[in-house]
């Protein structure tokens, strides 16, 4: 008998023969869902993919009686079957399985070089092979599509290795594990109703609500198109949220456009567990994993070469653990779903299969990275025209995103979007005017001490910096000019704290804890919060005042959507009043570098020009600035499209980041996250089970934090980092580096801490 994998819990060896079997089926079953035209070079991916393993030499070595080493590679060798009956995906997928996406280059020298000898050694693989299971073809058939179009060729040979390696993964995890992965179906149709009776059980009474009805009808209305792109331009506090949630289900609920699963993408300077929470509590209240939330960035360790552990489980819990998006509806940031279409590893992309025939609702779709502009846009309209996919791209501040020949080629073209507030928007924008803006005077600045002394003299207060480190000194000075009694009412958010710390500081958007931000806003307690930006995209918080530290345009105004969101400020004689939006800038002006400190100072030049009111009610004059903005930013910085068209997946992969520094999640010693940690650390070893599931990842990652390279390593250096798990690249902070108000502490540390 030839073997795939060695003995389970069971005792159990895995054959070969029914591992290629359950990878092809399972392959064209996820190809099928894709796009019908995949199918054959799917289930032939599945089939060759492991063809090596007919080798003696890997034999030998599954059984201990070698070690491992080139003669033990296995995944060549269907890889050389493919390539020279000229299979165009199922070459690449099936060199990559393991060791991720080759350049083309380096497949050619992989499958014709002197090292693996693949011309001898193939016909004999082949015989065996044809003698377990069927003839090998001569031609097979892949997409017409892919045939004269360089990047759809491009893309084709992603969602074909997508579907290899989730088949791959699965059937391996299904013989190791006795339960394997449950994966739930998408009924759009019954979880619509559950939307729609949350939103009639809500008040009808007043303008404001009268247009978040509307704008939810549109949404139910517009879905009945088929799918494309889609925006919806909504003021913020409109209902957008769950307006487009509402698009989404009532579109997946019509059986001619096929559609299988929601996925919502939030910025990644966002907070998406409060759009999480708020789904999961009407469309998953038994917590089944309808909602799911995907938001860490746990690195895999990159599998360069092409060995293989006897022992897949033990080596490589993490890949085995990553995510694929089988759920029916996910909540995930940008930096995952953007940099997925780009990746080449196999842990980040398994999940790009489960995109096709989705409806992805884009949050704030202003916050898209400009350098990538180009290259995102032309894989969206591939996703759109042969994966089946519909876009919603939602914002207050609507980027035009027009097709511009010297400065966004991938564009759209006139008609190419529809808008699904049309007729409304601007009457939408004039009704739910409820701030006044003030932007700075030419040339003048504000202190923290200036600031934090402004700040106190209100009950309730938000100010919105830039950086992670103004956000600190800010935070200091405020607490400072409080009794140690009062500081209790003055906050901190960033990024440095955990998602799970976040929402506990904030609040349940619902039924918020005594304490909390929500709770203090809403029974007219004092609270001052000083946050970075990620409180200004879908953070339902309304303050009377904000300050905005000067930054991009589109961030001033959604800065403006937490004060007075809900319309409720009077003035002395009873009668609707303005909140206060105060543009200041910071004597330490430190600004983001690249695309946001261009779009900054672009603002400041327009802040100039206009009446700053005008940022509140005209919602055509962000369209007017994000295309001056890409004019001035390169929508395509890298020539990533220009390596996509040479077929170079490691290169595109090394240069589509949307954050220029590398990041390092970490776990972090936070509430119920150091009991997740004590339970998986203790938990007993059994043979041939993993110890680390993607169960305990999804439960993991909203104790999460991730780090900037320079950082993670000054805590390598202080030993304040160890692994979850040996063999297991998850790491997990030690006791005393992480701040019960700010997170992770590194450099600098409260001067109120040394008194205390």
């Amino acid at each position: 008998m030839i073997y795939a994998h060695g003995a389970n819990a069971n005792g159990d060896w895995h054959p070969l023969a029914q591992h290629v079997s359950g990878v092809a089926k399972l392959a064209a079953k996820f190809a099928e869902k894709c796009s019908p035209a995949l199918i054959e070079a799917a289930h032939w991916a599945g089939l060759l993919h492991d063809l090596g393993k007919y080798r003696d030499e890997f034999q030998q070595y599954l059984r201990a009686e070698r070690d491992g080493g080139t003669e033990t590679h296995h995944a060549v060798y269907g890889a050389a079957l493919a390539y020279r009956r000229g299979w165009l995906g199922p070459a690449f997928a099936v060199a990559g399985h393991h060791a991720g996406l080759h350049d083309v280059h380096e497949l050619q020298t992989l499958v014709e070089g002197a090292t693996y000898r693949t011309e001898e050694r193939v016909p004999f693989l082949i015989e065996r092979f044809e003698q377990e299971l069927e003839r090998v073809p001569d031609k097979i058939g892949e997409p017409p599509f892919a045939e004269n179009n360089e990047y759809s060729a491009e893309f084709y040979i992603r969602m074909l290795f997508s579907v290899l390696v989730d088949a791959d993964f699965l059937d391996t995890e299904a013989h190791y594990k006795s339960m394997p992965r449950r994966s739930l179906e998408l009924h759009a149709a019954e979880l619509l109703q559950r939307l729609i009776a949350d939103k009639e059980s809500k008040s009808r009474e007043g303008e404001l609500n009268a247009i978040r009805n509307r704008t939810f009808q549109q949404c139910l209305e517009k879905a009945k198109e088929s799918p494309g792109f889609f925006s919806l331009t909504v003021p913020t506090g409109g209902g957008k949220t769950l307006a487009g949630m509402a698009f989404a289900l009532s579109h997946a609920a019509q059986p001619q456009n096929q559609l299988r699963r929601i996925i919502v993408v939030i910025p990644y300077l966002s907070i998406i567990e409060q759009n999480a929470t708020q789904y999961r509590r009407i469309l998953d209240p038994e917590n089944q994993g309808i909602v799911i939330e995907h938001h860490s960035a746990v690195n895999v360790p990159e599998d360069k070469g092409e060995s293989r552990s006897r022992a897949p489980f033990e080596k490589h819990p993490n890949e085995y653990a990553a995510e694929n998006w089988d759920a029916p509806i996910i909540v995930t940031t940008s930096v995952q779903f953007i940099e997925s279409l780009f990746a080449n590893r196999t842990s980040r992309c398994r999940k790009l299969h489960n995109i096709a025939h989705s409806v992805v609702i884009f949050d704030e779709v202003q916050t898209l990275p400009s350098h990538l502009l180009n290259p995102l846009l032309n894989v969206f309209r591939e996703l759109r025209d042969q994966y089946g996919v519909s876009f919603v791209f939602s914002t207050a501040t609507q980027p035009a995103f027009q097709y511009r020949p010297s400065s966004l080629s991938e564009g759209f073209r006139q008609g190419e979007i529809q808008e699904i507030t049309q007729g409304s928007t601007e009457a939408n924008f004039h009704s739910l005017r409820r701030v006044s803006i003030q932007p700075p005077k030419p040339d003048e600045t504000t202190g923290w001490d200036a600031l934090a002394k402004q700040m106190s003299q209100r009950e309730q207060a938000l100010c919105i910096v830039n950086i992670r480190s103004h956000a600190y000194d800010l935070w200091e000075k405020l607490r400072r000019s409080f009794p140690l009694k009062e500081r209790d009412a003055v906050f901190h958010l960033s990024s440095a704290m955990c998602a799970e710390h976040r929402f506990a500081v904030l609040g349940d958007d619902r039924e918020p804890e005594p304490g909390t931000i929500r709770y203090r806003l809403r029974n007219n307690q004092p609270c001052r919060l000083v946050s970075t930006q990620l409180i200004e995209a879908g953070v339902d918080v309304d303050f009377p005042i904000v300050w905005r530290a000067l930054g991009p345009l589109d961030s001033i105004v959604q800065a403006a959507g937490r004060c007075n969101r809900e319309n409720r400020l009077c003035d002395e004689a009873g009668n609707p009043a303005f909140g206060e939006v105060i543009v200041f800038r910071p004597e330490d002006n430190k600004l983001p570098p690249g695309e946001y400190r261009t779009a900054s100072d672009i603002t400041a030049t327009l802040l100039a020009q206009v009446e700053a009111d005008t940022l509140a009610t005209d919602h055509e004059l962000f369209g007017r600035y994000f295309d001056g903005l890409h004019q001035l930013v390169p929508t395509d910085q890298k020539n990533i499209q220009c390596e996509r068209e040479k077929l170079h997946f490691r290169k595109v992969a090394e240069l589509a980041k949307v954050i220029d520094n590398d990041t390092q999640a970490v776990i972090v010693p936070y509430g119920k996250g150091c009991s997740i940690i004590e339970e998986i650390r203790t938990r007993p070893v059994v043979k041939g089970q993993p110890r680390f599931s993607r169960d305990d990842l999804r439960k993991l990652q909203r104790y999460m934090v991730n780090l900037h390279s320079r950082d993670f390593q000054k805590l390598v250096m202080h030993k304040a980092i160890s692994q979850l798990l040996p063999n297991l690249e998850i790491h997990v902070l030690a006791e005393g580096w992480y701040h019960p108000n700010l997170g992770i502490v590194i450099d600098k540390r409260p001067t109120e801490d040394f008194f205390a």
